[in-house]
This record gives structure tokens, C-alpha cells and sequence, in this order.
């Protein structure tokens, strides 16, 4: 906690800055470049940094990242094919206007009437269902 004080004498505290997130549990998360689970953590409460950081342990990050890699490969592409979008890229309808919103509702109508718009939901789990024993990640769909 930091103490000031006032021109008027008086002190006033203010909050100490949290700790910063278990250094080991950082640097794990760097080798597979997902360091940016922690972009919030200022803004977490003691309960939820504790929660955040006992979920990110349950995680089995080379197991992931195995799928990801046996995914990649079924589909033929490089490791370095998967990119972020651009945040030039990003927006949310929040920050649109009414206009805008409409224009994208008409775009999105006309691309999906055109067969170039899907969406596919895969929970999680196994492909068995699917007549494979692989993680659903790991077979093609079209």
C-alpha cells in the first residue's frame, strides 16, 4: 500500500499494484506464445487471479499444442500459416454505427446465400462419433 499526503495534512492510501503473475507459470506460457492469458491480470480480483492461475496449471499445454500441430499437418499447412488478424482487422458492433451494422448484416446474408460463409461448432471430445479416434481437430471437414 502507498501512503501520501495531502496539502491539507491528511494521508490517503492508495491500493498496492497486485503481484505479478508466478514467473514459471509466465514463462510456460511464453513457449507456447499464450503469455497474453495474463493481459488482464491487473484488473482481477485476488479470488479470480488464484482461479486464473489454477486453471492455466490444469492445462496440458504440449498436449494442445500436439493438436494443434496434428491438425495443421492433416490440412497440409505450416506451422507459421496460423497468424493473428490484424488489429487494423478487428472491430465489434458495439463501435459501429447503426449504417454500418446493417451493411455488414446485408454482406453477411449475402455471403452466406452464396455458399462462402459456414460455421462449424465441434464440441469437445474425441471424433467417435465422427468414425475416428482422433481428437475432432485432427480430420478435415468441408
Amino acid at each position: 500500500m502507498v501512503v501520501g499526503i495531502e496539502s491539507n495534512g491528511a494521508t490517503s492510501r492508495s491500493p498496492s499494484p497486485p503481484p505479478p503473475p508466478p514467473q514459471a507459470l509466465l514463462e510456460r506460457l511464453k513457449d507456447y506464445g499464450q503469455e497474453d492469458a495474463f493481459a488482464l491480470w491487473d484488473e482481477l480480483s485476488p479470488d479470480e487471479r488464484h482461479l486464473l492461475v489454477k486453471d492455466i496449471e490444469s492445462v496440458d499445454l504440449s498436449r494442445i499444442d500436439r493438436i494443434i500441430q496434428c491438425s495443421l499437418r492433416s490440412q497440409g499447412l505450416p506451422m507459421a500459416a496460423i497468424e493473428p488478424v490484424p488489429e487494423s482487422s478487428v472491430s465489434t458492433v458495439e463501435e459501429r454505427t447503426m449504417e454500418a451494422r446493417e451493411r455488414w448484416w446485408k454482406m453477411g446474408l449475402k455471403a452466406i446465400s452464396e455458399g462462402k460463409l459456414a460455421v462449424l461448432l465441434l464440441s469437445g471430445g474425441q471424433g467417435t462419433r465422427l468414425g475416428s479416434s482422433d481428437p475432432k481437430g485432427c480430420f478435415s471437414e468441408y
